[in-house]
């Protein structure tokens, strides 16, 4: 089958990039419902290299589905940029805490969102959801190209937060993949990882 281009992804590497150049998010301390996210180790060196809080102005993103451009309501937001030693970005992930009165709408918006990604890519449909008591949808790339590999979305239903995980990919000399296969296996073990450790921080704290 002919990949197809997917220049929402393309566009969305080069946007994390000049975010970070231009520092727009402004570091505050982020809501409780979202601390457990901002606090975990890893067994194989990843580490949380910089955590930023959305600014108290932004209230609502916008999202593409195969529908059109729909708006996803935001009570608060932070972002967090994982790396390994000396190498750049793993993965970029934000975590949202999103209202409650629409809270199952605004899901089906972000689903509706990942799906309108499908295209040219793979639906992970191997994903052992719930993980660690969280909800996880997602797919990747068919090959290691491109700026962003992989999208997940990460529900915790029970909180109205949602946590989307852009897996970045890097030059290949300091990448700690060099597969998709490989890839696939640290993707997995960072999903299991992460989840637990959000899991951990809820009921004891970060």
């Amino acid at each position: 089958m002919k990949r197809m281009p997917i220049p929402t992804l393309i566009s969305l590497a080069i946007g994390i990039r000049l975010l970070l150049a231009s520092n727009l998010l402004v570091a505050q301390s982020s809501p409780t419902a979202l601390s457990p996210y901002t606090s975990c180790r890893f067994s194989d060196g990843l580490k949380i290299v910089q955590i930023d809080s959305l600014p108290p102005s932004v209230h609502s993103r916008e999202v593409e589905t195969d529908a059109g451009t729909r708006q996803v309501d935001l009570d608060a937001g932070i972002r967090v940029m994982f790396a390994y030693p000396d190498t750049d970005f793993y993965a970029n992930v934000k975590a949202e805490l999103l209202p409650g009165a629409n809270y199952p709408q605004l899901k089906q918006i972000l689903l509706d969102s990942l799906q309108h990604l499908a295209p040219g890519n793979t639906i992970n449909t191997s994903l052992h959801s719930p993980m660690n008591g969280l909800e996880i949808h997602g797919l990747d790339r068919e090959k290691l190209e491109g700026g962003v590999l992989g999208v997940y979305l990460i529900f915790d239903n029970s909180a109205h937060v949602v946590t989307t995980v852009y897996f970045l990919n890097q030059d290949p000399p300091g990448r700690r993949f060099q597969t998709i296969e490989e890839y696939g296996k640290l993707r997995d073990r960072f999903l299991d990882s992460y989840s637990a450790c959000v899991r951990k921080n809820q009921r004891t704290g970060p």
